[in-house]
């Protein structure tokens, strides 16, 4: 009885069929919130981006040695 319980346990541990399943749920946990999220604030977030790309380019550039 208990070859075969153990057996059924080694068969149960080494079956990958699911593997697929799990990784499309994973993925889709992680990448439906991020759509959420920027369907949400993406306009805010690009104005953002703007105003710190705009202060970089805008900053005083720091002179090279010897000048």
């Amino acid at each position: 009885m208990f070859a075969k319980l153990k057996t059924l346990a080694i068969a149960l541990h080494q079956d990958e069929r699911g593997d697929m399943a799990q990784i499309v749920l994973a993925v889709a946990l992680i990448v439906i919130p991020l759509m959420l999220l920027l369907l949400a604030f993406g306009k805010q977030i690009g104005e953002w981006f703007n105003e710190k790309n705009t202060a970089l380019s805008d900053a005083e550039r720091i002179p090279e040695p010897g000048q």
